[in-house]
């Protein structure tokens, strides 16, 4: 199997994985790299296969702007001992360009059926882990439906749409601003 295409194949594979409230997710995938997102992509999971740092690397991702990034690692922070629990390799960090992340480390191994099972499961179990969070303590600010955008990409064509039960209203978010969001005023 090709890289590609176990990358490819994991998109299938969490959706059968995750509660019925998380399967309305946008997927994408390239040669070493698949996002997984619900509203905004700049909040996005990734699996990115970095074969000669012999590791494959999977976790949520916040490359928004800087202030939105602090912030959600700032509420990140602040659920460590939660998170961890549930994640138990999981770090949280600053990363590249004012970025952030809640990540960890694969070993990274030839591309199989086996492979694509084991990053569905480590995908689901952060989406399942994380999701809850981030849509709590994503700051009232910040977009969230890109049901107006078009496709990015060609494999965006085929990704499901947002439900409405998915994607929270301007509105709703604005009515219970998370703590990150207080604590920044």
């Amino acid at each position: 199997m090709q890289p590609s295409e176990c990358l490819r194949r994991v998109g299938t594979l969490v959706r059968e994985r995750l509660p019925s409230e998380l399967r309305a997710f946008r997927y994408e995938s390239i040669s070493f790299q698949s996002k997984l997102w619900y509203g905004n992509k700049d909040l996005h999971y990734e699996i990115w296969s970095r074969e000669r740092l012999g590791t494959i690397e999977i976790g949520l991702h916040f490359e928004a702007d800087p202030l939105t990034n602090a912030r959600l690692l700032a509420a990140f922070g602040a659920n460590a001992k939660a998170i961890r629990r549930a994640l138990t390799d999981a770090r949280i960090e600053e990363w590249d360009r004012g970025w952030a992340r809640v990540w960890e480390p694969l070993p990274h191994r030839k591309a199989d059926e086996s492979l694509a099972q084991e990053l569905a499961e480590r995908i689901a179990a952060y989406v399942t882990t994380l999701e809850p969070i981030l849509r709590r303590e994503l700051p009232s600010d910040v977009a969230w439906s890109e049901a107006a955008c078009p496709p990015r990409r060609a494999t965006d064509r085929a990704a499901k749409p947002l439900q409405k039960a998915e994607a929270r209203s301007p509105k709703a978010r604005a009515a219970a601003p998370s703590r990150a969001s207080r604590s920044a005023r």
